[in-house]
């Protein structure tokens, strides 16, 4: 086939090719969480038609478009790179690879190559997801995955930007910081797997420890979400509150942990022994917080745990002393409106007063 009748063909197609892309980067998203991985992206592309003519360019025969495998490509970046394995486990598993076209380039990385190397696969639908109605109609094309982690893509878009395609190339007073980069990237790798090892570990160690002895633990992110679902007294207000609000009650979030801590370090809570201590001592005014808001409660139809350490905070800030440290408190929580905190502010104070 002429190179001019390939691109006419590419250009009959171009329409087929886009709902191809469409459907596959749809569907292996779908394989991707129902499995539970989340990637850092995944991203999806047509090769365009001016690169497709400097393609066939280079090449010297093609008999159809169809040896053409990477017209429609789709790249998937992970957060670590023990999870291009799941990937490809799931790619394999789905899809038809075709092996003469797919290459695993980690297992061609010489010792001293300097390159930091990624997985391809060219893969085409099973013949079983072929033979669904919304899917008969790609029966036979193929597509290309690639698959890499974070770091290995932007060793990759490195190299891409400054234009070696092998390590010859390279003038040797460079080539040797090549080398001993990609071996500290590759550490890198090694290194954040074994951190978030350590954190998941954590993570499942101090639920425990925080139920039998919480005095004896710091307070961080993890700490802090496990406390707040495990701790009776917390729970029994958080379910008191969101019932006086009319609002159900979510679970809490590392995003709401992160501002916690921020606040507990405000009022110089360093332990959970003493929140424990402000929570039976302030409990009552807590709720009595909640009761003021009562039906007129609007923001959201539901809070998250430790609404109840949430209402401590402002319990404490009404006893800072005066209206103008009240305001300071309410400026740091970023309570949006000048005019708002300052109202608020009277009100804290005056609930400040009631406090025995």
């Amino acid at each position: 086939m002429s190179k001019e009748q390939l691109i006419k063909e590419y250009d009959e197609k171009i329409g087929l090719y886009t709902q191809f892309l469409i459907s596959v980067e749809s569907l292996v998203s779908r394989l991707l969480s129902a499995s539970e991985i989340t990637p850092h992206s995944i991203s999806a592309r047509v090769k365009d038609r001016a690169s497709l003519v400097k393609k066939i360019q280079k090449k010297d025969k093609c008999k159809s478009l169809s040896e053409l495998t990477d017209i429609v490509g789709i790249r998937l970046i992970s957060h670590y790179s023990d999870e291009v394995d799941k990937i490809a486990s799931i790619i394999e598993q789905e899809f038809s690879v075709d092996r003469d076209n797919s290459i695993d380039k980690r297992t061609s990385l010489d010792p001293d190559r300097f390159g930091y190397l990624s997985l391809h696969y060219v893969v085409s639908l099973s013949d079983s997801r072929s033979g669904l109605i919304e899917y008969r109609k790609f029966s036979g094309l193929k597509f290309e995955v690639q698959i890499r982690s974070i770091l290995q893509h932007t060793w990759a878009e490195i190299e891409h930007d400054i234009g070696y395609k092998s390590k010859t190339e390279i003038p040797k007073p460079v080539r040797r910081k090549f080398s001993q980069l990609a071996g500290l990237l590759e550490l890198a790798d090694d290194q954040f797997i074994q951190i978030r090892n350590e954190l998941n570990n954590y993570e499942a160690d101090i639920k425990n420890v925080i139920v039998n002895s919480p005095q004896s633990v710091d307070i961080d992110s993890v700490t802090v979400l496990n406390y707040f679902n495990t701790n009776t007294a917390i729970n029994d207000l958080d379910n008191k509150i969101a019932k006086t609000l009319n609002v159900d009650l979510k679970e809490l979030n590392k995003e709401h942990s992160s501002r916690h801590i921020k606040y507990l370090n405000y009022f110089k809570i360093d332990s959970f022994s003493e929140l424990d201590e402000y929570i039976n001592r302030y409990s009552e005014y807590i709720l009595q917080r909640a009761e003021d808001i009562g039906a007129s409660y609007k923001d959201s139809d539901a809070v998250s745990r430790g609404i109840s350490v949430f209402y401590l905070y402002q319990v404490l800030a009404s006893k800072l002393g005066s209206e103008h440290e009240i305001f300071e408190f309410l400026n740091f929580m970023g309570l949006s409106l000048e005019e708002r905190r300052e109202d608020f502010a009277k009100y804290l104070y005056d609930f400040g007063q009631k406090i025995k």
